[in-house]
């Protein structure tokens, strides 16, 4: 589903899968995970207003985060937007004062702008403009408030404004689950062979298990054909994409 993200020029739409959803979120009881998501619920609710950042390594769940807030907010009538930082690069500083008029604002990947001052000035105002509305905002990034390289140290104090999450990226057992959890989302019935022959011989990066799992869907529905285990490892060897680490 496209998420609406303006700009200072024209109105842009941006793809968040429908299928990041709270539910899908991996997350152990007791974790700085399952709290990170129970705050984000939250905040898309409408029951919080304290400002979240959610910080780690890639493939760690925080876009997914943002992605699940978006879509649950306008289920409890917010108007919520994502700002992907990264895509709005350089010139971004008037993109970000379109944002200020939200009941929610998912920013992802601050650090992507990390030394442009007049970016981190206008992520400064924009926390302050949604505190004087009332509005929310969540946001993601690489590392501590004090790690990310920020030039402008109001921007810092802003970030410790608020509660911050630390995600780790996901064990093997954990992207099992995901894979598996996926795959229903989509009807398509994996099983557990299918899930690990991915984990074990191909790209353990998430990122990159989804898309293939995307793969063989399509792959499936084309040939009207089951994802069975040498399915899989005929189309997945064909396309001669070995594992990183694995």
């Amino acid at each position: 589903a496209a998420a609406a993200m303006l700009t200072a020029q024209q109105p842009l739409a941006l793809q968040l899968r429908t299928d990041q959803t709270f539910d899908s979120f991996v997350a152990s009881s007791g974790t700085a995970a399952a709290r990170a998501r129970q705050l984000a619920q939250a905040l898309a609710s409408g029951r919080e207003r304290t400002p979240l950042y959610l910080w780690g390594p890639p493939a760690c769940g925080k876009t997914h985060l943002l992605a699940a807030a978006l879509s649950s907010a306008g289920t409890h009538g917010l108007r919520a937007a994502y700002l992907p930082l990264r895509e709005l690069g350089a010139d971004g500083a008037e993109a970000v004062k379109a944002f200020e008029q939200f009941d929610l604002v998912c920013v992802d990947d601050l650090d992507t702008v990390a030394g442009n001052e007049a970016v981190e000035l206008a992520v400064f105002h924009l926390y302050d403009r949604l505190r004087s509305s009332r509005g929310r905002i969540i946001v993601t990034g690489s590392a501590t408030p004090t790690g990310l390289g920020l030039c402008r140290p109001e921007l810092k104090s802003r970030l410790g404004w608020g509660v911050s999450c630390r995600l780790e990226a996901l064990g093997d057992s954990d992207k099992r689950v995901v894979l598996l959890r996926r795959a229903e989302g989509q009807g398509l019935n994996l099983g557990e062979p299918v899930a690990d022959y991915l984990l074990r011989h191909h790209s353990r990066d998430l990122h990159r298990l989804l898309q293939q799992l995307d793969m063989l869907d399509r792959a499936a529905l084309a040939a009207q054909r089951r994802v069975t285990l040498p399915f899989a490892r005929e189309l997945l060897e064909a396309t001669d994409q070995p594992a990183d680490g694995a």
